[in-house]
């Protein structure tokens, strides 16, 4: 079945290199990019003359640089799987994300984060996470600036849950699909920070996940006396895994991770790609 995968461009090396990770990443898997982006032309007061030639400026200079992306993909070694749209939108960036989501039905979002590692606290200002706070409904893939080729085998995505609360199959269709694409293990990580043994909920919960990923390599594993954010770097390190998923509930487990309260306590910014999945509705 075909992906449906939307990547913002600033026109930088780094959102260039986002795009040609995602062609490798998605290599064997038929896939349509809509590459977008997104400029803000600021708003007079009196729409004069001089207004409307900065609006018609700035378009321009979007869709040439879309063209030019285009370009510089036909240099490459053509995949028959894959498929290039372009979107040029005159809009603050979360809302033309929003918009390509609901015209064109994207199944991921890809961005790049700036730096070494992928910073997606919103208890910290930047570009991803205020994007990743305001669109809805679709899942995204961040990368940290420095990207690690993947290994041809033995590739693991860390999932980390409490089980406190339960999944819905839709919610976690975009970790499973990752998983079947990349032929990757999905480790299911219990951060047991207060020694008290799984409630019933909790077991029922766990349970349902083990039918969600009947059809992929999946294992569960717990780890205690440490804590949330500091247990799950060390699971990463310690397997060397490829791969972090996490459940951006509204209210919930791993809510503090993006919110202004837990600002002080807070330093969470794996090396490795993040698959953030969206509650649904």
């Amino acid at each position: 079945m075909e992906k449906k995968i939307l990547i913002p461009t600033n026109f930088t090396k780094h959102a260039w290199s986002t795009l040609v990770y995602a062609l490798n990443l998605y290599k064997n898997i038929p896939c349509t990019f809509f590459i977008l982006n997104a400029y803000e032309v600021p708003v007079r007061i009196s729409l004069s003359r001089n207004h409307s030639a900065e609006i018609e400026s700035a378009r321009a200079e979007s869709e040439k640089g879309l063209q030019k992306i285009l370009q510089g993909l036909n240099f490459r070694k053509e995949n028959q799987k894959h498929q290039f749209e372009t979107i040029s939108r005159n809009k603050d960036l979360a809302d033309a994300i929003q918009e390509s989501i609901d015209t064109h039905n994207i199944d991921l979002i890809l961005m790049v984060s700036r730096g070494e590692n992928v910073s997606i606290n919103s208890a910290f200002e930047n570009e991803i996470s205020e994007v990743t706070e305001k669109v809805e409904d679709c899942p995204f893939l961040i990368l940290p600036e420095q990207m690690q080729e993947l290994p041809e085998s033995n590739r693991e995505i860390v999932f980390p849950t409490n089980f406190k609360f339960p999944f819905k199959n839709k919610e976690i269709a975009a970790l499973i699909d990752m998983a079947v694409n990349l032929n990757a293990s999905i480790r299911i990580l219990y951060i047991d920070s207060d020694g008290r043994p799984l409630s019933k909920e909790q077991e029922t919960n766990k349970e349902t996940l083990k039918t969600y990923f009947a059809e992929v390599n999946f294992s569960f594993h717990k780890l205690t006396q440490t804590t949330v954010t500091t247990g799950i770097h060390l699971f990463i390190e310690s397997r060397e895994s490829n791969f972090l998923a996490l459940y951006k509930r509204k209210q919930g487990f791993f809510s503090k991770l993006f919110s202004q309260r837990f600002k002080e306590d807070i330093d969470f910014n794996p090396k490795v790609p993040v698959l953030i999945l969206k509650e649904l509705d």
